[in-house]
């Protein structure tokens, strides 16, 4: 039974700390409030690409992680400690204190590092630079639309659909 409890709550722990990919931040990413709205659009010319790496926060990620494993740590030091109920008080109360510790060790940094995009673009014949989550295969130079919806947004979307290898 206690090997059960540690493998279930060590099993949950390594679920709980994914790690953030930074897809909530690609140009082609939406929030359901943006779904269905009128949003800017210009088309600007892709003029260089090159490989990024997007800073990206994790610590949602990190504090779910440490609440699981500090609820999994609670249950498995109760369920270790079934000899008496101070034994179960004490078992839980360590067993949350080390769930919350190896919760946090497992939810990852607290930045993650993705892979993104510098984009050098024309637009009204003044020359812009903007970074996005994304691969630089997924761009070409050229034509490419810009959605924008306050003044200083870039979502500059893929424009090389077929550029990128099957992953």
């Amino acid at each position: 039974m206690k090997k059960i409890a540690i493998v279930a709550a060590l099993s949950s722990l390594v679920l709980a700390g994914c790690a953030n990919d930074g897809t909530y931040y690609r140009a082609d990413t939406y929030a359901a409030g943006a779904v269905n709205q009128a949003q800017q659009v210009r088309t600007v010319e892709i003029l260089a690409i090159g490989a990024a790496k997007v800073a990206v926060s994790n610590e949602d990620n990190r504090q779910e992680a440490q609440i699981y494993g500090g609820i999994l740590g609670a249950l498995a030091g109760v369920a270790i400690g079934h000899n008496s109920d101070s034994a179960r008080i004490g078992g839980g109360i360590a067993g949350a204190a080390l769930g919350s510790m190896a919760g946090s060790a497992i939810g990852g940094s607290r930045t993650n590092y993705v892979d993104g995009v510098q984009i050098t673009f024309r637009y009204n014949n003044k020359i812009y630079n903007s970074a996005q989550v994304g691969r630089p295969c997924e761009f070409k130079t050229g034509l490419a639309v810009m959605i924008s919806s306050t003044p200083t947004e870039t979502r500059i979307q893929p424009n090389n659909p077929n550029g990128c290898p099957a992953q």
